[in-house]
């Protein structure tokens, strides 16, 4: 991907750690597609990059909604990168307390949403030849106990569908990853704590928690979202950013404290 000239898709991108992914795009000098269901967010990032960015509205749940955000970033040129961001915590509570209907609208939301961006990037980008896919997991897609039940397991799936497809796009010039993201200050873990406009509460205590002092950011995911867009040997990875905090150190911590 040169980012001098790249087109990207971003899911999920009107806040967050989307919003990031989007910046880092525009700031680099190509442009992105913002597709969200959140209007008003998506208006007013788009406002702010100031033409290097396009608002779609998109519920990621709705196929016919994603293949239009694709084509939509299509038309600006060969599409480069595709980052499906969208997702939720969802349902949360105790297994026998889970109702189907909530598993089901937290599973389209986290797995079926991945699923529907990655077919349609690939059916454009296959005949270019090129093109990466970046799909965000989390640390609870290679750890149980880090988040609710039907998250973790939809997590765990999205890891699956990246590592599976990739095997099969390899030969076509195309690559897939993940980002595996800890507790990170974002709109996400601000609406958790009341309010998702309210970042400082979120940094604050994730900085508490974190071994070092120093909680990670949408920015910090955003960055390793844009380093396995632009590097080209790396294909069916999956990348935890948590600073050593959630995957690492609660290991660490059965034996050593």
């Amino acid at each position: 991907m040169d980012s001098s000239s790249a087109v990207a898709l971003v899911t999920g991108g009107a806040r967050g750690i989307g919003a990031a992914i989007a910046e880092g795009v525009v700031a680099a000098g190509g442009r992105v597609v913002v597709a969200d269901v959140d209007e008003r967010a998506g208006g007013a990032l788009v406002e702010r990059l100031r033409g290097g960015a396009r608002f779609v509205p998109c519920d990621v749940t709705e196929e016919d909604q994603v293949a239009a955000a694709v084509e939509a970033a299509a038309e600006l040129g060969p599409l480069d990168a595709v980052f499906a961001n969208a997702g939720v915590v969802g349902v949360t509570g105790r297994i026998e307390d889970t109702g189907l209907a909530d598993f089901r609208r937290t599973t389209d939301l986290l797995l079926t949403s991945v699923f529907l961006t990655v077919k349609h990037a690939v059916r454009v980008m296959r005949p270019q030849g090129r093109g990466a896919i970046v799909c965000t997991a989390s640390v609870a897609s290679v750890r149980g106990g880090l988040g609710p039940h039907v998250y973790t397991a939809a997590k765990h799936a999205v890891k699956g569908l990246v590592e599976s497809v990739a095997v099969e796009l390899a030969p076509s010039g195309l690559r897939i990853n993940a980002v595996a993201p800890g507790g990170t200050v974002s709109s996400l873990s601000a609406g958790l704590m009341g309010d998702a406009d309210d970042l400082a509460t979120p940094y604050r205590r994730l900085a508490a928690a974190s071994s070092s002092g120093v909680p990670t950011t949408s920015a910090d995911i955003a960055d390793a979202a844009l380093f396995l867009a632009h590097a080209p040997r790396i294909n069916g990875a999956c990348l935890v950013v948590d600073g050593g905090d959630d995957v690492l150190a609660q290991k660490g911590r059965s034996y050593y404290g």
